[in-house]
């Protein structure tokens, strides 16, 4: 998310909404920590993640070397790690729904770290 949140202008007049399991009452919060100009929508349930087939990582693929190399870089720029306040085992999807409300495009990473290239986003709305 922010990854499409720094190439925003690719994206021309799409819609994009970032989908969360988080307690309603932190998405304010939360897209206000990402710096998100987007949409958060909470699933407290999860159906969207259980529809798309987003599974839940052992601790090995949550705590991956790209994980902690990720966190790492983070820590370096300066960030502070805060104590999660979610499931950090429940992995994430990448989707672009067309205007028919067709699935044009799904990445399940196996990792925290594996998000897809914001090109193949950008590829997947043509």
């Amino acid at each position: 998310m922010i990854a499409v949140r720094d190439h925003l202008d690719h994206f021309a007049d799409a819609t994009i909404a970032v989908v969360t399991f988080a307690d309603p009452h932190r998405l304010a919060a939360y897209r206000n920590h990402l710096q998100l100009p987007f949409s958060v929508l909470t699933d407290t349930n999860r159906s969207l993640y259980k529809l798309f087939g987003a599974e839940r990582g052992s601790r090995r693929q949550v705590w991956s070397m790209g994980t902690i190399r990720m966190y790492a870089h983070l820590l370096r720029a300066g960030r502070r790690i805060r104590r999660p306040t979610e499931d950090v085992n429940q992995l994430g999807a990448d989707a672009v729904i067309g205007r028919n409300a067709r699935l044009r495009y799904l990445s399940l990473p196996s990792t925290p770290d594996a998000r897809p290239p914001i090109s193949e986003l950008i590829a997947a709305l043509d």
